[in-house]
């Protein structure tokens, strides 16, 4: 019994709202994202897009899962509608395993961006979806469920859902 109380309250402290970079349905905060590799991204040159902002850790299963999809995402719209980073939320991954991450997958990897953007409640993955007129739509601390995700960026830019996900 002590296991499931313990279970309902972990389920629970997920499920509580979590503070946002700002309210969804408000403008998002202006950010710069760090590139592994070198390099920054402005979300200034983002209008336009469905940027996606996803907290993940090398050792996380559900992130390397929810990774996986949001690549399938950004393959299917392409970059001139969606941007998606994938920010190590780690303290200090290994080169090696970023490597790996970078390469098996079209996402770039991010080495951090900067305030307010975080991890929720020090939640992996944790995502940020800004729709393309740069309102926060969503903050989930935790995976999405499979094709949720996919679902969102479909109705956020007004096409009919992917028959092949």
């Amino acid at each position: 019994m002590q296991h499931r109380i313990g279970a309902v309250a972990v389920v629970l402290a997920l499920a509580a709202p979590l503070p946002a970079a700002a309210p969804a349905g408000e403008q998002a905060p202006a950010f710069t994202v760090q590139l592994y590799g070198g390099g920054a991204v402005d979300s200034r040159s983002l209008a336009g897009r469905v940027v996606i902002l996803n907290f993940w850790a090398s050792w996380c299963a559900p992130c390397k899962r929810e990774l996986t999809e949001l690549d399938a995402v950004l393959a299917h719209h392409g970059s001139a509608r969606v941007a998606v980073f994938a920010i190590d939320a780690g303290t200090r991954t290994e080169p090696r395993l970023l490597d790996r991450q970078a390469a098996a997958m079209r996402v770039p990897v991010a080495t951090g961006i900067t305030e307010p953007y975080r991890p929720r409640g020090g939640a992996v993955p944790t995502t940020f979806v800004i729709d393309p007129r740069g309102r926060i739509v969503t903050v989930q601390a935790g995976a999405f469920r499979p094709g949720e995700i996919a679902r969102l960026v479909d109705t956020l830019l007004g096409v009919s859902p992917a028959s092949d996900r």
